[in-house]
């Protein structure tokens, strides 16, 4: 079963081209996948700690937007 927050080998070297650039999209991007892999979690704690991940993630992008 396949859906956007199913990482692919497509996506996968896209995602490295995305990091060879120095923007925060590659962030933002890794933040909105822990958010839809949050959103199926069950279990409290660990979407509690995916979501806390993705938020550090858009702090990275928000700092490199600005470097």
């Amino acid at each position: 079963m396949s859906d956007e927050h199913t990482l692919t080998l497509k996506d996968i070297t896209a995602d490295l081209n995305c990091r060879s650039q120095h923007d925060g999209k590659h962030y933002r991007q890794v933040a909105h996948w822990l958010r839809g892999v949050a959103a199926k979690c069950r279990l409290p704690d660990p979407q509690t700690e995916l979501l806390d991940i993705a938020m550090r993630y858009d702090r990275l992008a928000n700092h490199s937007d600005r470097s």
